[in-house]
């Protein structure tokens, strides 16, 4: 075998190498592994803590909330929520952190519409929901807010206060078995419209063509209920290790032909 056949021979093993194990990755403060082995057929799993609650309509646009809530189940109301991210891809607080010791990656959910009417095979109303339905990830240096201890509106405010990680609109969900708008499972699905990991996360690789499934089950205290849930997607590694292998590539086919030549 000649020289060149040998590197590109190597080349292409260590392509392959590396498209099975790439790099941890940091994007917007958060840092991860794109090839995180989970027990799923997905590389990309995080759980949270949240609480949520229904508002009068509209309820809040993405990047507000209001904690005015209403009864669990009240027709026309918005079921939105705020929480924090507690592991990422196999990483948490207590073993191996995905964003600094003094920060924190937060989310809020809304725009859900709730009409108590099964025409459409749930009990929210999905076109509408479709329509106004967010999920919003935030990045904050700063790690000032407490899912489980929001006194008033500043409270709850503190968990919007950080850098857009990821945005998602709204695309579907589905009720589990006995659900009611104050107790139940949810399992939804979402894609991917912006934020600074935007790239990394919209792969079309979930039900239906979309990009994040989120899964949870809340029992409501009064007005407020409180869970976690767990989300799940695929990833894509950063394209820079893969291009400048290319372009190895190419150049060293272009050299062999110019000494052809």
């Amino acid at each position: 075998m000649n020289t060149f056949k040998k590197i590109v021979a190597a080349s292409v093993v260590a392509l392959a190498g590396f498209s099975a194990s790439a790099d941890e990755i940091t994007i917007g403060g958060v840092t991860w592994d794109p090839d995180f082995a989970s027990l799923t057929a997905n590389d990309f799993i995080s759980s949270g803590n949240f609480t949520q609650w229904y508002v009068n309509p509209p309820g809040s646009a993405p990047g507000t909330t209001d904690i005015n809530a209403v009864v669990p189940g009240t027709v026309g109301s918005v079921l939105q929520g705020i929480g924090e991210i507690t592991t990422f891809n196999g990483k948490s607080a207590a073993t191996s952190p995905f964003v600094c010791a003094t920060c924190e990656l937060t989310f809020s959910f809304g725009g859900l519409v709730f009409d108590g009417d099964l025409t459409d095979g749930s009990l929210f109303d999905l076109a509408a929901s479709a329509a106004s339905g967010y999920f919003n990830i935030y990045f904050d240096d700063s790690a000032d807010f407490d899912y489980a201890n929001i006194q008033g509106q500043a409270d709850a405010n503190n968990a919007l206060d950080g850098t857009l990680f990821l945005g998602l609109s709204f695309k579907s969900l589905q009720e589990g078995a006995g659900f009611t708008p104050a107790a139940g499972s949810i399992d939804s699905i979402w894609d991917v419209t912006s934020g600074a990991a935007a790239y990394h996360f919209d792969t079309d690789s979930q039900l239906l063509g979309s990009d994040v499934r989120f899964g949870s089950n809340v029992i409501f205290q009064g007005l407020y209920g409180s869970s976690n849930g767990l989300a799940n997607g695929n990833t894509i590694p950063e394209p820079s290790t893969l291009a400048i292998l290319g372009l190895g590539l190419l150049g060293l086919a272009g050299a062999k032909r110019r000494k052809k030549a």
